[in-house]
């Protein structure tokens, strides 16, 4: 089975866009939230997102990557 955590500097692609690697950049735990992950697309300046910790370890949405 494969780690559910996720930590700064992890990278990931997203289904249905397989060129864009997107890096996490920092953790956000919020209380009452689950923890979130703002990640940043990878060669770009401005381009990110956040996303839940569930959301990055579904491999249905999200597939970890290793250094590029």
């Amino acid at each position: 089975m494969k780690s559910k955590s996720i930590n700064v500097g992890d990278m990931f692609l997203k289904q249905g866009d397989p060129k864009t690697v997107w890096v996490v950049e920092q953790l956000v735990d919020l209380p009452g939230l689950p923890l979130h992950a703002e990640l940043k697309a990878q060669g770009y300046r401005t381009r990110m997102i956040t996303m839940s910790q569930e959301v990055l370890t579904d491999h249905r949405l999200f597939h970890r990557i290793e250094d590029r």
